[in-house]
């Protein structure tokens, strides 16, 4: 993927947070088919600004 994605735009849907973190740039939350949060991939695992994303990084639900 890595070498893929210096040409291609990927999209991967996955509720693997490891797996976001390790391949992705940028990320979206979404919740209950709604987009809560996007942004780039450190800053949402990081210092998410919406308590949900926060809730569900964390491990607190979901």
């Amino acid at each position: 993927l890595q070498e893929l994605k210096k040409s291609y735009t990927i999209i991967i849907v996955t509720h693997n947070m490891q797996q976001a973190g390790r391949v992705s740039d940028k990320t979206a939350f979404f919740l209950n088919g709604v987009m809560v949060e996007m942004g780039e991939t450190r800053q949402i695992f990081f210092t998410p600004t919406d308590k949900r994303t926060e809730n569900y990084i964390s491990g607190r639900f979901g």
